[in-house]
């Protein structure tokens, strides 16, 4: 019969084999998260660089909008005064 420190050697060796296994295996899937998580952050990253030129051209865009209404205004002010 196995002296009983030896069958608690035993144990706890397979044990810390079985850990292992397991630690591996989180391992690599935490690397794969990792992974797809960093191409998330890519794609995020470059939605909001396409957003902030979109809103930048928006911007414009309405700027020249308002620029030619205050230029649209002006002359109907100038016509009414003549009419007048």
């Amino acid at each position: 019969m196995a002296e009983p420190e030896n069958l608690v050697l035993e144990h706890l060796r397979a044990i810390r084999a079985s850990i292992e296994q397991l630690e591996a295996r989180f391992e690599a899937r935490f690397d794969g998260v990792d992974t797809r998580l960093d191409a998330v952050e890519h794609r995020l990253d470059g939605l909001e660089t396409r957003l902030d030129g979109l809103t930048h051209a928006v911007i414009a865009g309405f700027g020249a909008l308002v620029h030619r209404l205050d230029g649209h205004e002006k002359r109907i002010i100038r016509l009414e005064a003549d009419r007048a």
